[in-house]
């Protein structure tokens, strides 16, 4: 008669496991930059070392068109068709408005996590934008799912005793004016 050994879990399964599990997290923490805090962190880091083909990526069509009056008669869906030549154009425009401009060295950007809302169309992300450490200003940027990539509609300066209201905003709200603004169905 023989014996059989009861049956085991193959290790070698564990070991695929945790690849990938380290996989996914290394994946989510340093290649998926579709989320709203990296998107104004790119956008910063990019605008501090004057790269404005990157800054011009991460702004919403929707912002660039008040600096591109050629583009002021399209329909949402018309910008939205056109990106790349309205990231052509505001990189231009911004890298001409901006080349008098002086940008301090030591300017870092550091988003305050426990203010981020993001809804399935937008998002507002709170950040400081420090100089040596020491923060010059706090800034609340509201962003539009364009593309399936988050990017920034409109920044606003945050005062400290207005803090504890931005985490009462509904992005099912936003989500919702966002949803007509671009016309697609929620």
């Amino acid at each position: 008669m023989s014996q059989t050994s009861p049956y085991r879990v193959p290790r070698s399964l564990f070991v695929i496991i945790i690849a990938l599990l380290a996989g996914m997290y290394y994946y989510a923490a340093y290649i998926d930059d579709t989320g709203p805090e990296q998107t104004v962190t790119k956008f910063y880091q990019a605008y501090f070392v004057r790269d404005f083909d990157t800054v011009s990526q991460n702004l919403s069509v929707f912002w660039a068109v008040r600096f591109l009056p050629q583009y002021g008669d399209m329909t949402p869906a018309q910008l939205l068709e056109n990106r790349a030549a309205i990231e052509k154009d505001l990189s231009e425009v911004l890298a001409e408005g901006e080349k008098d401009t002086v940008i301090p060295e030591n300017m870092t950007v550091a988003v305050k996590k426990e203010y981020t809302k993001e809804g399935k169309n937008s998002a507002v992300v709170v950040y400081e934008i420090k100089e040596n450490g020491k923060t010059t200003n706090t800034e609340a940027a509201v962003l539009i799912r364009e593309n399936d990539k988050m990017r920034i509609l409109e920044m606003v300066p945050v005062f400290p005793q207005s803090l504890e209201q931005i985490k009462q905003i509904d992005t099912n709200a936003l989500d919702e004016n966002f949803a007509n603004l671009i016309g697609t169905e929620e």
